[in-house]
């Protein structure tokens, strides 16, 4: 009897310590998905200010999609001294993880172009440019969003990146003959802001 209650004991401190190793596993992973979304975070609001800092803020365009889409970043990053996202990381018990990569960006993107939802398509390819700056997929998408746009002088910059990085692939056959298109070949460069 004596060794049977030693051995229920022993599972019993056995099945402890796993659930507390388990937990342990559970926090370093909740604690990585926090480190990567803050990066992530950290990217998008790098790429936002360069490019309002390169990009004049009225360009002429008709859609003014730049602008829409900044908007739509000010909206998940949080203003500077904001601690709202603590707080509410610290009061909720269970936080959802965020499992996001290029290739969903991507997927998404290129389910807009076939769409025809431009904007939206042009958000998630930026998305996408911040976590894979080397991917063709993006630069093509970013072009085709840009054309449609209106953006002719940087659809016809990623169109000619997408020539660069992969000349030979279906979209870069569908870059070099996008880029023979009046519109996009005689697309003049926005000029630089003053200072």
């Amino acid at each position: 009897m004596a060794e049977k209650s030693n051995k229920n004991e022993a599972n019993a401190q056995f099945a402890k310590l796993q659930r507390a190793d388990d937990a342990k596993k559970a926090m370093l992973d909740y604690e990585s998905a926090a480190v990567a979304t803050r990066k992530k975070t950290e990217r998008l609001k790098a790429l936002r200010m360069a490019r309002d800092a390169t990009a004049p803020p009225d360009e002429g365009q008709g859609d003014s999609s730049s602008s829409d889409s900044s908007a739509g970043l000010d909206k998940l990053l949080p203003a500077p001294g904001d601690d709202a996202p603590d707080r509410k990381r610290k009061q909720s018990a269970k936080e959802p993880t965020h499992v996001e990569g290029a290739s969903e960006d991507i997927s998404v993107g290129e389910y807009y172009l076939q769409t025809k939802n431009w904007k939206a398509a042009l958000s998630r390819f930026e998305s996408a440019m911040v976590l894979a700056p080397d991917n063709p997929d993006v630069f093509y998408g970013l072009a085709e969003a840009q054309r449609h746009l209106g953006n002719f002088a940087d659809a016809r910059k990623n169109y000619q990146i997408v020539l660069d990085y992969d000349p030979d692939s279906r979209h870069g056959k569908d870059a070099r003959k996008a880029l023979k298109d009046p519109e996009i070949e005689n697309a003049k460069a926005a000029p630089p802001t003053p200072k």
